[in-house]
């Protein structure tokens, strides 16, 4: 059992989970919080009239041991698949088969359910945006946006797992980490969900677009494992502008991001394409540009922390294990 008192954690993404879930089976009480109504962050899945869409992450790899291991798990457990489409990179001109280059994995049914299935056994309390901290007797109280001045807790520990910018602001004046997570920039991405009646032609499953203005990466989200079928919907698709654009048109309305979006990506296949429907969402922190070298960020005296995919290196494999070794010097 643990000899620390009660830890709060402050969102469900996937390092908030792994770092929960690591405290909870070392025996100590844990109580995560996190503003949206579903855990996982950026593996997030939208789910419209066409079907799922894995808008967030599109898929992740496992190259540390200890997350291969997890992975290898979750695989038993039927929660993650292979994606065994054929990805290909488009540059100036060229089309380059990359897909041998790594072993894809994506969360069956959706990348949605990674999260849930890292919350399965943890309180986590969904709409429960912190807006601020304070000391009070006993430990940290957690105030949220329309609650009681009393707060949630006491807490001993409480432990940031937002994007930077949100995680600074939280802990700034509490922790001098915090000027340390106020450094760490990010790169935003208007993502396009787009579905089809009939079949683009396109001849691959994924695309690096590494020679558009506009797009970044585009996926054929119905050729991932067990994503199911819609009548009347032949494809689904995930479009990723670069990061450039997105920065540059964060403003821009939805419908002419789509439109945007569409055109660059049918000009590519050279053919009409004309959606069923089709939507665009901004993930104003979708890949932190410059990332801690540390896998954490941990102030002992006050009993606060930080993990995300901002310090050791982006992507779920990193927020996992930043969550990890967060959870790791916290119980120390």
């Amino acid at each position: 059992m643990t000899r620390h008192g009660p830890f709060a954690v402050v969102g469900a993404g996937i390092a908030g989970l792994a770092c929960a879930r690591a405290l909870s089976e070392a025996g100590a009480a844990v109580t995560v919080f996190e503003r949206e109504q579903f855990p996982g962050g950026r593996a997030a899945t939208l789910i419209d009239g066409a079907g799922p869409y894995d808008h967030g992450a599109q898929y992740f790899t496992a190259a540390d041991p200890r997350f291969a291991a997890e992975l290898a798990r979750w695989q038993s457990a039927g929660i993650v698949q292979r994606w065994e489409g054929r990805i290909v990179a488009f540059d100036g001109g060229v089309v380059e088969d990359k897909s041998d280059s790594a072993e894809r994995f994506v969360a069956v049914p959706g990348m949605r359910r990674l999260g849930i299935h890292l919350a399965q056994g943890i309180d986590v309390r969904h709409a429960s945006a912190i807006a601020s901290l304070r000391r009070a007797a006993g430990g940290w109280r957690l105030v949220g946006d329309g609650t009681g001045s009393e707060g949630s807790g006491p807490f001993e520990t409480v432990l940031v797992a937002l994007p930077s910018p949100a995680a600074a602001t939280l802990l700034a004046g509490l922790t001098t980490q915090a000027e340390a997570a106020a450094a760490v920039d990010w790169d935003p991405c208007w993502a396009v969900t787009m579905a089809l009646a009939q079949r683009s032609g396109a001849g691959f499953d994924g695309a690096f677009v590494n020679d558009d203005p506009i797009l970044g990466w585009v996926a054929l989200d119905s050729s991932k494992p067990r994503r199911g079928q819609v009548d009347g919907v032949a494809e689904r698709w995930v479009l990723h502008a670069r990061p450039q654009w997105s920065r540059r048109f964060a403003d821009l309305p939805q419908d002419e991001v789509t439109h945007w979006l569409i055109r660059s990506f049918a000009a590519r296949l050279r053919r009409n394409l004309i959606p069923l429907q089709a939507s665009a969402v901004h993930w104003s922190h979708a890949l932190p540009v410059n990332p801690l070298p540390q896998l954490c960020l941990w102030d002992a005296a006050q009993r606060l922390g930080m993990a995300g995919d901002w310090c050791g290196g982006p992507r779920i494999e990193g927020a996992y294990r930043s969550g990890l070794a967060l959870a790791g010097l916290a119980l120390r």
